[in-house]
């Protein structure tokens, strides 16, 4: 089994974790929150965690890389994150493929190409007895996957809330249009799930809501409506 904690889940920074109950094993998904925190949310106890999987450069979603490179955590990244944020020089850096599928610990794990702007990847996660969906920061995704347990995937912000702040003249349309191109909307993660075989998926927890550009309750209710599934908005830090 496959229990998830989320320490972080806005522009502000980003981070989860994720525990298999097989052995203990942990993996932090993510960096994106200052260093201190991550120790204070774990309780200052890493004994358990066997590795750092990054989805890309941006600081929200690494900010604490460094820090934890100089604990001796591996941590594992395409080879333009690492360059891009200068840790290509640290030995406990791992270099990851896209659709090439490595060991951590006691989870298997297979990383995607997904569509930001700038090179980014999700995660396919597997301890044995259950698998866990990881997307981020992405506007699209080309592949969809079979006897998932847990999928967590970003729910930036709705076409009608952005285009209601635009005609409100709170957004200015090319920030509409980055927003569209680099984050996933509420239209098409339903159009995402919708096309995924769901049978065995137990939970659906919604990432990276938009401060401005969403709405917890109805994001919910849609994404639970669509797919008739139990839907988590992981919108504030959890208190562990």
């Amino acid at each position: 089994m496959i229990t998830i904690q989320a320490f972080g889940s806005s522009s502000k920074g980003n981070c989860y974790r994720i525990k298999t109950s097989t052995n203990g094993d942990e993996l932090l998904l993510d960096a994106g929150l200052p260093f201190k925190e991550i120790q204070r949310y774990c309780h200052f106890n890493f004994v358990h965690l066997c590795g750092v999987l990054v989805t890309h450069q941006h600081g929200d979603h690494c900010k604490a890389v460094q820090d934890l490179l100089k604990l001796g955590h591996r941590v594992y990244m395409l080879k333009d994150t690492a360059e891009a944020i200068y840790v290509s020089g640290y030995h406990k850096v791992v270099y990851i493929t896209p659709r090439i599928q490595f060991s951590v610990g006691n989870f298997t794990i297979l990383p995607f190409e997904l569509e930001h702007d700038v090179p980014n990847v999700g995660f396919l996660i597997s301890d044995g007895t259950e698998k866990l969906l990881y997307i981020t920061d992405t506007y699209y995704c080309r592949y969809t996957f079979k006897g998932v347990n847990h999928i967590m995937v970003e729910c930036n912000h709705s076409y009608e809330i952005l285009n209601q702040r635009v005609d409100d003249g709170y957004l200015h349309e090319k920030r509409m249009e980055r927003l569209i191109q680099s984050h996933f909307s509420l239209e098409n993660v339903i159009k995402f799930l919708k096309s995924m075989d769901l049978t065995r998926c137990q939970d659906i927890r919604l990432l990276h809501l938009s401060d401005e550009n969403s709405n917890a309750v109805i994001f919910k209710q849609s994404v639970e409506a669509a797919t008739g599934k139990y839907v988590i908005v992981e919108q504030e830090r959890s208190s562990l």
